[in-house]
């Protein structure tokens, strides 16, 4: 079920962006609907092979969806979203992205982007960046790390940036690259830059206590 009201403005300066994003609580659905979008309700259904899986999974899959089908209405597109596998597919004129925490969907697309990534992680915890930063950063990376962000903090934000970029780039990618394909080469107080296959990328992110969003956005 959906908690809270809509936000409908990107947290980030990137023009162009129609942003959509909604909190929720997992709980037995099998639609979800809202009356706050601007141009009117809206109700998104689950899909047949999700019919089975667990509250959380159906919740977070339709308030993505939800999200996603208020940026393509706004846009004056069809609201359904095809899939290929479990990743969206979007109109050809545009990019597009959505994720989802814990309890927390957001949906992206842009006509002036050719790829558009966003990611929303719940932060991680000391322990477990402990036992996980082997298998996403290295320590060259790890070095880059600001003396007043914690290392559970820089490894959430470093997860998120390569699954952002990943997103960005799916389109033109036939295989899926690894976490240490990609090269955190830089960092200030609202962007990393992130090396891969010779070219430098930028992603923009925001840290709450709570979780990370980043958003990597690659203009035409």
């Amino acid at each position: 079920m959906i908690a809270g009201s809509l936000i409908l403005v990107a947290p980030f300066a990137e023009p162009g962006l129609i942003w959509r994003e909604l909190r929720f609580i997992p709980a037995d659905l099998n639609e979800m609907a809202t009356s706050e979008d601007p141009l009117g309700p809206v109700r998104v259904t689950l899909v047949p092979d999700l019919v089975e899986a667990v509250a959380k999974r159906r919740t977070e899959f339709l308030a993505g969806r939800l999200c996603a089908a208020m940026a393509l209405r706004w846009a004056s597109l069809p609201t359904e979203v095809a899939r290929q596998g479990r990743a969206p597919v979007w109109p050809s004129d545009i990019a597009g992205a959505i994720t989802h925490s814990d309890n927390r969907a957001i949906a992206v697309i842009s006509r002036h982007h050719v790829g558009l990534g966003v990611d929303c992680e719940t932060m991680i915890s000391a322990e477990q960046a402990e036992n996980l930063h082997p298998e996403i950063i290295t320590p060259t990376e790890a070095a880059l790390r600001p003396a007043l962000l914690p290392f559970s903090d820089f490894l959430t934000l470093a997860f998120s940036a390569k699954e952002s970029l990943y997103k960005a780039l799916s389109s033109r990618l036939l295989q899926m690259p690894g976490f240490h394909d990609v090269t955190l080469v830089g960092i200030t107080d609202d962007q990393v830059h992130l090396a891969f296959a010779g070219t430098t990328y930028r992603a923009q992110f925001r840290i709450t206590a709570q979780d990370c969003v980043t958003l990597v956005a690659i203009r035409a």
